[in-house]
Parts: structure tokens; C-alpha cells; sequence
């Protein structure tokens, strides 16, 4: 169980990568964005989630471990507010609530 949560922080990381990639590389063209740290840190962020995804199914149900990794969500906001200042709205948060109840209810072993 704790393999899924590894690769639910790797799929979050890998998307904070990216957010960091796409402010970093604004007016670089395509040659700014291929040769950006950041791209390239999502995209082996991303290899080892997926490694991390492959040992998850060997072990998990699809239909279980899949709406966990829908907590994503929830990490993302997070970060969007925490790293990047964005705002979130009341509606964002009952959003993830919503998200997170249906996590609860399709697996109720995750409580």
C-alpha cells in the first residue's frame, strides 16, 4: 500500500515540474522548452512514477488503486497555492472534498 502513495507523490511532483517548466521556458520557443531543467526533471519524474504504477498493479486491483491516484488532485492544489501562490477558491476545496469522499467510498479499506 505504501508503493501507491509513492507513485501518487511522484505523479504530483512531476506535475509541479511541469508547472515550473512551462513559467521557466516563456519566450524561449521550442528550444527553451526541450532543453528546461524542469521538463526534464517531469519527464524522469514521470519514467519512475510509472515504474512505481507497474509494481502498484502487480499488487492492486485497477478499479482500487486508480481512484487513489485521483488524489493527485488534491496534492496539486496544494501546490499550486503553497508553491506558486495561485488562488483557490471555496469551490476548488469542495471540488477535492468530493474527490476525496469518492476515494473513501471505492475503497473503504483506505480509511
Amino acid at each position: 500500500m505504501h508503493l501507491i502513495f509513492i507513485a501518487l507523490l511522484l505523479r504530483s511532483l512531476a506535475t509541479i515540474f511541469a508547472k515550473q517548466a512551462a513559467i521557466t521556458s516563456v519566450g524561449h520557443g521550442l528550444y527553451g522548452m526541450i532543453f528546461n531543467v524542469w521538463l526534464l526533471a517531469e519527464l524522469m519524474t514521470l519514467g519512475l512514477q510509472a515504474v512505481a504504477w507497474v509494481l502498484v498493479l502487480r499488487r492492486m486491483a485497477l478499479s482500487v488503486a486508480y481512484p487513489i491516484l485521483s488524489l493527485c488532485f488534491a496534492l496539486n492544489l496544494l501546490a499550486a497555492w503553497w508553491i506558486f501562490g495561485e488562488t483557490v477558491l471555496p469551490q476548488h476545496i469542495f471540488g477535492v472534498a468530493i474527490i476525496i469522499g469518492g476515494v473513501l467510498i471505492l475503497n473503504p479499506t483506505a480509511r
